[in-house]
């Protein structure tokens, strides 16, 4: 049956025929207009896009989080190794004193940092 007689405010109720070749290109084009639901956006606009962002979101982290337990954490980190003169500033570490011989003497010193007031630099 050509769907070129069909009014266009009459329902699609044909079915496509068994074999696909047995319809031209525009027959399958006027097919699929008639079928389109009359309530969808016109053409040109979009339709309202639905907000399941964060159900990807958490299959995406799952995805990814198997990933890294089945075969390990990716091996594409970027490492930047810079040499510096110097000790750090700020060093603040504490210092251990390890005594082999008397392990009682051993000791672990803390300086206490210094507070600067609210208007030095």
């Amino acid at each position: 049956m050509y769907l070129g007689d069909m009014e266009p405010t009459q329902p699609a109720r044909v079915d496509p025929p068994s074999d696909p070749e047995d319809w031209t290109d525009e027959q399958w084009l006027e097919w699929l207009e008639a079928t389109d639901d009359p309530g969808e956006a016109p053409d040109g606009a979009r339709p309202a896009r639905r907000h399941s962002r964060h159900r990807g979101g958490a299959m995406g982290a799952a995805m990814l989080g198997l990933r890294d337990a089945i075969y390990g954490p990716p091996d594409d980190q970027i490492v930047v190794v810079v040499d510096a003169p110097g000790d750090p500033p700020g060093d603040d570490h504490p210092e251990v004193h390890l005594d082999p011989e008397h392990p009682e003497r051993s000791e672990v010193v803390l300086r206490p940092r210094r507070v600067r007031p609210a208007g030095e630099a």
